[in-house]
């Protein structure tokens, strides 16, 4: 038994050494750990606080930011229905003139047609009344040629000198008829311009009618989002309590936070679990350890009676060391389990997510390790009882001194203080985390916010200096000041009395030259589209004419009154035909080296086709046949325009050299 005590002897101190050293590099390691968690804490801390801090600033930055463009907004919003109200007034004010300039209208139309009516009869009866006095002074000579009756001729020259009164106040009444028929006819101007004021007035309430849709349209879209306002307010209203969320905004920002409430729930779970597995792994060594320290100490107690006292006092001392080694280990590890298990309850209280089978194997593998206390506990009893009837030795020198149940229980009890408040910092740093996570959100949207913001301020509807519409307007308010001004001097004139002086007003004279411009305007336009229209036609025709000459082989000269000129580009001179001695044109290919064209003019409208030189030239000799076949018997231009073209090719040196 000795011998066995003495052989297990080293194995167990080697052991106890081992859990020893374990135990202190383990306590060792999870206070540095813990001091570097505090320290990553307190960092992340000051940072988070800091980044609180100027993400508040930013905010309130961007919310001052935000109800100065909605007071902007506002007042803008003020500004458009003052002017609403002043276009709605100036619209009345307008139709009020509109209605009461086209009264004067139709009286001054049913005036001037009076006017003419009465001038026509009048000129009628002048008309009658030249004629009676034609008659009268045919009468009168005829009188005279018959006899000179005293009666007769007072009678006649009566008659004569009434007709003559009637007739000089008929011409009166025709200059006065005249005059106001001028009077008339200025006024008719005057009123072809309150027709235009009433054709722009009548654009303005267009103007105003789409204005007032735009504002139907938008009380509408206002009205529908007052219908999805309310929605949201019944949607979250719970049991006939108000709501807690004042608006869809408050809402996404809870959904928000919750969401990122759940990712870093999910976070923490993924880190417990690994340490749970870690720790799961602790039990299952410490179990291992415990089936091997029950067979040594079922070792011992076989040779617990052959050894000897000073043995049996160093092995005590060292189960006993061991004892509270893992009494404490034991300590750490169930306020460890606690501390992991208060944790899962409290993130999964909401969704009863706790596991009841991982806890009953805590449980049992609590239930094994107070067993294994248990027997540690009896097996230092019988030690203890062994001890006493042996001699009692001192300790071998140099063994550290094991410690204490109380010291183990500070020990564990100081870590376990230590795992809490760093699991506390931990929740302090995920809910700081999280706060400035949905602070970064608010910050991106709000940023959002101003930048569509200041895009809208910042769009505006640039135009042309000088576009169609802006001419065609000021033209238009030229003309109709000018009219204005033309009216308002005749008016003075007619007013004044001087009907007689025959003078023109200066505003009238204006308004003669504004016309003048405005035609040279227009005939310069013409002249530049015409000009333009004939570079088109040139460029075109000149395209034609090459696509024609390198398809049909001819040369097209567009001549007046419907005729074409039709040159071969085949046909050349005889000099170039038949050798250099003849002495050939410099004329080119239309020319046949004696002055004379090879061209054919064809007449459209005439229906007649025209050789050039006449038809005793020699162009005309030498095609005599073809025209005589094709022209004469076949009455087919195109194709003795064909047959020209072989006739000319054959004969070019190319179909020689082919």
């Amino acid at each position: 038994m000795r011998r066995n005590y003495a052989t297990f002897k080293p194995k167990l101190m080697r052991t106890f050494e081992r859990h020893r050293l374990a135990a202190e590099t383990a306590s060792h390691r999870a206070q540095h750990k813990n001091e570097a968690l505090a320290k990553e804490l307190k960092e992340a801390q000051d940072f988070a606080l800091n980044e609180k801090a100027t993400l508040e600033r930013k905010i309130r930055t961007l919310q001052d930011e935000n109800q100065s463009l909605r007071e902007d907004v506002d007042d803008v919003q003020g500004q458009l229905s003052d002017h609403e109200r002043q276009y709605k007034y100036q619209i009345q004010e307008l139709e009020t003139v509109r209605s009461s300039l086209q009264q004067t209208l139709s009286e001054l139309q049913n005036d001037l047609e009076e006017v003419r009516n009465t001038l026509q009869a009048t000129q009628e009866r002048l008309t009658e009344r030249e004629s009676d006095v034609a008659a009268l002074e045919t009468e009168n000579l005829r009188l005279k040629a018959e006899g000179s009756d005293p009666e007769a001729l007072a009678i006649l020259k009566r008659e004569l000198s009434e007709q003559v009164a009637h007739m000089r106040s008929l011409e009166t009444t025709n200059r006065e008829q005249s005059a106001e028929l001028r009077r008339l006819r200025k006024i008719g101007k005057n009123v072809e311009v309150v027709q235009e004021e009433k054709r722009s007035l009548e654009s303005q309430l267009q103007l105003m009618k789409d204005l007032e849709s735009e504002l139907g349209s938008l009380q509408i879209q206002k009205q529908i989002l007052e219908d999805e306002r309310k929605t949201w307010t019944s949607l979250l209203e719970v049991d006939g309590q108000p709501a807690e969320f004042d608006s869809p905004e408050a809402v996404v920002r809870t959904l928000v936070q919750e969401r990122i409430e759940k990712a870093s729930l999910v976070d923490q779970l993924g880190s417990v679990e690994p340490q749970l597995v870690e720790k799961d792994e602790i039990i299952k060594s410490l179990e291992s350890d415990r089936a091997n320290l029950k067979k040594e100490i079922e070792k011992l107690r076989t040779a617990a009676p052959a050894a000897g006292g000073a043995m049996d006092s160093r092995v005590k001392a060292r189960l006993e060391r061991q004892r509270a080694l893992a009494v404490k280990e034991v300590e750490y590890l169930r306020e460890q389990l606690k501390t992991f298990d208060t944790e899962e309850v409290t993130m999964n209280a909401d969704e009863s997510r706790f596991d009841e089978q991982k806890s009953q194997q805590i449980a049992q593998l609590e239930s094994l390790v107070d067993e294994y206390r248990v027997e540690l506990q009896k097996a230092h009893e019988e030690l203890s009882k062994r001890e006493s009837s042996t001699q009692d030795e001192s300790q071998a020198r140099g063994t550290k001194r094991p410690l204490s149940p109380a010291e183990s229980d500070a020990e564990s009890e100081r870590l376990a203080v230590m795992v809490r408040k760093n699991r506390t910092l931990q929740d302090a740093l995920s809910k700081s985390e999280q706060k400035k996570e949905l602070l970064r959100r608010e910050l991106e949207a709000a940023k959002s916010h101003l930048n569509s913001l200041q895009a809208q301020s910042r769009t505006r509807i640039l135009e042309l200096r000088d576009n169609p519409t802006a001419e065609a307007e000021n033209l238009k308010m030229s003309t109709i000041r000018t009219l204005k001004a033309e009216n308002r001097d005749l008016l003075a004139q007619l007013q004044g009395g001087h009907g007689n002086v025959k003078v023109v007003p200066v505003s009238a004279l204006e308004s003669m030259k504004l016309e003048l411009q405005e035609m040279e305007r227009t005939v310069a336009e013409k002249e530049k589209r015409m000009r333009r229209l004939k570079e088109i036609w040139t460029a075109k025709s000149s395209e034609f004419r090459e696509a024609v000459a390198s398809v049909l082989g001819y040369k097209l000269d567009f001549l007046p009154n419907g005729r074409v000129r039709v040159t071969s580009m085949f046909h050349l001179s005889s000099a170039y035909r038949h050798g250099d001695h003849a002495s050939a044109d410099s004329r080119g290919p239309g020319s046949m080296g004696n002055g004379e064209e090879n061209s054919i003019i064809f007449d459209g409208e005439n229906g007649t086709m025209k050789i050039s030189g006449g038809p005793n030239s020699l162009f005309a000799l030498e095609i005599k046949h073809l025209i005589k076949f094709w022209v004469e018997e076949r009455k087919d231009i195109p194709c003795f325009l064909a047959a020209m073209t072989l006739d000319f090719y054959d004969k070019t040196t190319r179909a020689m050299r082919v």
